[in-house]
């Protein structure tokens, strides 16, 4: 049954007073409302009458879909709504929104857990013992390298999403049955996680172009290993993975790429990088976004805090190789998936790199396999490694295998 129009004011009102949320609300220097058709469902009172004002205005079906337990893909959170649903409008000037973003998506998503009594533990449950760290050079500087599994397995190489790094794998990394038949390996790109930024780089001067990318990915894996690999890549990590198969295929014996878009514009912002904005939070709301409420909560922390970490210019300058430069088009004809088998996944609560844009990657290379992953965010391996590997993985590494 939908929550009334006092339902979600009693949550909305009992959300601002969690700990995570009341911080923010008391040091967020606008107006704050929260508004369901004529019906004011939340309101945060600046110091001064002439402070800014943030409106977020939307029918009270949609609001009444977004508060759900599980909301269907489109509703989970403003940054979908904005983006996916018409019957939502922001009243704001952008960078008035941009600095009340980070609280209200908490806002929404604690009324969420009010409304529904959720009592999650954040428990982090991965063995992290099963993975082992250690420092890379090459022509870019040092690069972190992270591995599981017996050597003599078969090697999988994992590129991280854009702004993030290699703890985004952990969960699969210490999954006894990836253990037990891979090899895993992923690394930190220079300038992210525990890489050095490349040589002759300044600090929060980072952009990425899908040469240097290129140039990086195939660099390491023709240092770190002795035979082809098999690729596994999200979001950027699944970009760059269509222009490596397209250019340099000996590197490969097959590919899994995750939320692959086929072009992506506007997911750039200079909000991510701006002296008037909290560009952690910010980032790690850009992202929270797009992420699944079916997933569990402490994995949708972690995606969340890895992104938060990251340093100034990092992530927004992966998006201009991300969302500005890349485009499928140019290589997917020179994809040969009889040489290369290739899986192409990707999850129903993406807006960033949606099921239908994948499906247009797929339709341009023949012989690849598509298929749209039910309850998955754009950051499944972080967000919910155990199920992506029974109900996804688990097949595809195994006609691999």
């Amino acid at each position: 049954m939908r929550s009334d129009v006092s339902q979600l004011r009693a949550a909305l009102s009992d959300a601002s007073r969690a700990a995570s949320v009341a911080t923010q609300l008391e040091r967020l220097e606008l107006w704050l409302q929260i508004v369901a058709d004529d019906a004011v469902l939340f309101e945060h009172a600046a110091n001064t009458a002439q402070a800014p004002q943030v409106v977020l205005n939307a029918p009270l079906s949609v609001w009444q879909e977004a508060c759900s337990l599980h909301p269907k893909p489109g509703y989970q959170s403003l940054g979908a709504l904005y983006r996916l649903c018409p019957e939502f409008s922001i009243q704001a000037q952008t960078i008035e929104l941009m600095q009340s973003l980070p609280t209200a998506e908490l806002l929404l998503e604690a009324a969420r857990q009010k409304l529904h009594h959720v009592v999650e533990p954040l428990i982090h449950t991965d063995d992290l013992s099963q993975i082992k760290g250690e420092y890379l050079k090459t022509p870019q500087g040092w690069i972190y390298v992270e591995s599981a599994g017996n050597p003599d397995n078969p090697p999988i190489c994992m590129l991280h999403t854009a702004g993030a790094d290699s703890r985004q794998w952990h969960g699969l990394m210490s999954m006894p049955e990836m253990l037990e038949k891979w090899h895993m390996v992923a690394f930190d790109m220079p300038g992210h996680g525990r890489s050095t930024l490349p040589n002759q780089t300044a600090n929060w001067q980072w952009t990425l172009t899908q040469n240097d990318y290129r140039q990086t990915v195939r660099d390491f894996i023709q240092r770190r290993f002795s035979q082809a690999v098999v690729l596994m890549g999200c979001s950027m990590g699944s970009a760059i993975g269509v222009t490596l198969l397209a250019k340099h295929p000996e590197l490969f014996r097959a590919a899994i790429l995750l939320e692959t878009p086929y072009h992506s514009p506007g997911r750039r912002t200079p909000y991510l990088d701006h002296p008037k904005v909290h560009g952690a939070r910010l980032a790690a709301t850009w992202v929270a976004s797009l992420l699944s409420p079916h997933s569990p909560l402490w994995r949708r922390k972690l995606a969340t805090w890895i992104y938060s970490q990251g340093a100034p210019s990092v992530y927004d300058g992966d998006l201009a190789f991300y969302s500005d430069e890349f485009r499928a088009n140019e290589h997917t004809s020179s994809i040969d998936t009889a040489a290369t088998p290739l899986w192409l996944l990707t999850g129903d609560y993406d807006y960033s790199a949606s099921p239908a844009e994948t499906k247009r990657v797929a339709a341009e290379i023949k012989g690849s396999v598509f298929q749209e992953m039910q309850g998955f965010g754009h950051f499944p391996m972080t967000e919910d490694p155990e199920r992506l590997y029974q109900a996804y993985l688990k097949n595809v590494l195994s006609k691999i295998g």
